[in-house]
């Protein structure tokens, strides 16, 4: 069995690790058909860079255009060009909730975090129930201790949205961070009565069994009443 340290560090470990940020999901209906078909075709995305870096040259007021390179460059983990193109989208078109969210995303990964919040929190103006938006912001208010502000944000996530695997799994890890293992638990079955099969089903399962060892090693053992003790009593 695991040392109560061990146990302890597993726990630490999904805390500082596994709490995630989703991007939302780039609106493909929002690039022409024929640029987003040329796109798919294409190998990877260095080639799909080039490609968009050339349609802006030709159109650099197109917020559609800015979002998808955007994307890219966060599929490469070159959050600072993200960010750069997320904040042009949202220049060009404020009301683009994809945008916001996605520029929250990139400042958040560059450990930008008030200006991540004021990014999901414009999101919120324009969608105030918008599933990402909500989970990134409790996401971020937990990496900033506001844990009461971070709870608030998976509630409310949760009310709008029940079966949001997302929101349930940092619900739980709120849990965890607070030592509450017998809500983080419930929080993670949640998830995997979604879908044990995604990412985070499986996340969840691995962490539940986590939560179940530490519980068990937490556990007072009560003496045996039919053992007596030196004195025979």
């Amino acid at each position: 069995m695991k040392s109560v340290g061990a146990l302890v560090s597993s726990v630490i470990l999904i805390i500082t690790v596994m709490l995630v940020a989703t991007p939302l999901l780039a609106d493909t209906s929002r690039l022409p058909e024929d640029l987003q078909q040329k796109l798919d075709s294409l190998p990877d995305n260095a080639t799909r860079i080039e490609l968009l870096q050339e349609e802006l040259k030709k159109s650099p007021d197109d917020a559609a255009l800015h979002f998808a390179l955007g994307n890219l460059y966060l599929d490469e983990n070159k959050s600072q060009a993200a960010a750069d193109e997320f904040e042009a989208t949202t220049k060009l078109d404020p009301d683009f909730l994809g945008g916001w969210v996605n520029l929250g995303n990139a400042q958040d990964d560059l450990g930008q975090l008030d200006q991540a919040l004021k990014s999901y929190s414009q999101a919120l103006k324009l969608a105030p129930t918008d599933e990402k938006a909500l989970c990134n912001l409790g996401g971020v208010y937990f990496k900033k201790r506001e844990i009461g502000r971070a709870l608030d944000a998976f509630q409310t996530a949760i009310e709008h949205h029940p079966d949001s695997q997302l929101a349930h799994y940092n619900m739980a890890i709120l849990f965890a961070d607070a030592q509450v293992y017998r809500e983080a638990r419930r929080e993670w079955e949640k998830v995997v009565e979604v879908d044990p099969h995604s990412d985070l089903g499986e996340r969840s399962a691995a962490n539940i069994k986590i939560i179940e060892d530490l519980m068990k090693t937490e556990a007072p053992q009560l003496p045996d009443p039919k053992e007596k003790d030196a004195s025979g009593r």
